[in-house]
């Protein structure tokens, strides 16, 4: 029986040997291994930068069929720089507007937001739009960007945006998770995660922005944000939030529009009327400050209407003032009592209606002009008055600390 010798491989033949073997274990890690981080999808209207050593640097750039919002960086000093935006479907320029800047210094950001001001139901017929980009140096072009998308807004798979409406006291958003649509039985809706990018805009200007990230959406979440600065009174303001879902990454954008104006509301359970008088608190809901005035009609049945008014403090949002009117000797009966929150223009932001009833007037004293003592007993009835208000509203302050 003839045994096996051992095999003896010249070198060459060892040598191909262990290069296949070697190839085959590189292909294969090769091909096991995850692709590399940093290819994000930016999602839906939305790029950012790569890293060069440009003039100028866009690092960000969103644009969808309302708005187009674009952030640059100036690595380098210039005397007129610029930013063109177009819009265009095809071959069809629809919107081209520049926006001056003049000169900039090394290492500036600018943030300029674009309303390409399209009609409502412009473009359904088309499939999608180009919008672009071009950071200029006077007549030279440093650097441009572009994007695609479509007529319709992208739609957040398992989010649902269900309100975003802005005034002079706040911007509010309401935010709830999609319910999927499941075969015979019913699926809950998956959590998701959001940023939200609110900017206050005038006059094409950003005077406000604040940015809320990695937000939990379990079922949903209502967010107010307060203008913590005055607003200028019959002024333009324009809301603008993005909401940027995390899985699958897309970003959408809602727009509000306001113009500012006073805003003062009467606390109706803090409105006491009675034989001495009326005590009144209002509460401010606008940044656009109110410096007016609390004005009580008094009506007796088949009579004539007394009319008083009290200066309030001036107020803001969320600050509130409580005014104490005094009148003496309301006669026995039954009276209408109407109170009105007036402006400097007479215009009547807020009203409330109540009725009074005057079991037993309040002695009314008249100073005579040959005895100044019998003055007092008038100064303290006054003085008397004023106390029981002052009561009423220390005993409101001490209701709402509780």
């Amino acid at each position: 029986m003839n045994l096996p010798g051992k095999m003896n491989f010249s070198k060459p033949e060892a040598f191909i040997f262990c290069f296949f073997v070697l190839s085959a274990l590189l292909t294969a890690f090769f091909i096991a291994s995850p692709p590399a981080a940093g290819a994000e999808n930016m999602g839906y209207g939305e790029v950012k930068a790569s890293e060069n050593e440009e003039t100028a640097l866009i690092t960000y750039f969103f644009s969808d069929h309302d708005i187009c919002d674009a952030r640059v960086l100036f690595r380098e000093p210039l005397e007129d720089a610029s930013l063109r935006f177009t819009l265009s479907s095809g071959k069809e320029v629809l919107k081209s507007e520049t926006l001056q800047l003049g000169p900039v210094e090394e290492g500036q950001e600018v943030t300029k937001i674009l309303f390409w001001g399209l009609p409502e139901d412009f473009g359904k017929e088309r499939d999608s739009y180009t919008a672009r980009i071009f950071v200029e140096n006077g007549n030279e072009t440093l650097e441009t960007r572009k994007l695609s998308f479509s007529y319709r807004n992208a739609v957040l798979s398992n989010l649902k945006v269900l309100d975003f409406s802005a005034d002079s006291e706040k911007a509010s958003a309401l935010i709830s998770l999609a319910s999927p649509t499941g075969f015979g039985y019913v699926q809950m809706p998956e959590p998701g995660m959001v940023d939200l990018d609110l900017k206050l805009l005038t006059g094409g200007e950003i005077v406000y922005s604040e940015k809320l990230e990695n937000i939990p959406v379990m079922d949903a979440y209502y967010k107010a944000i307060y203008w913590p600065f005055l607003l200028e009174k019959g002024r333009n303001y324009t809301a603008l939030l993005k909401v940027r879902s995390h899985s699958p990454a897309l970003t959408t954008a809602y727009i509000s529009e306001f113009e500012a104006e006073e805003k003062v509301e009467i606390l109706d359970a803090d409105v006491d009327v009675d034989e001495y008088g009326a005590s009144v608190t209002v509460v401010g809901k606008s940044q656009v400050p109110f410096d007016g005035i609390i004005r009580v009609v008094l009506t007796p049945e088949g009579g004539e209407p007394q009319v008083f008014e009290e200066t309030a403090d001036i107020l803001t949002a969320g600050k509130e003032d409580t005014v104490g009117i005094i009148w003496q000797g309301a006669p026995r009966g039954d009276y209408n009592v109407m109170i009105y929150v007036i402006n400097p223009e007479g215009e009547v932001l807020d009203s409330y209606e109540t009725v009074l009833r005057v079991f037993e007037p309040v002695a009314v004293v008249t100073p005579s002009e040959k005895s100044p003592a019998s003055g007092l007993p008038a100064v303290l009835g006054i003085f008397l008055c004023s106390g029981v208000l002052l009561g009423r509203k220390k005993e409101k302050g001490r209701r709402r600390g509780r």
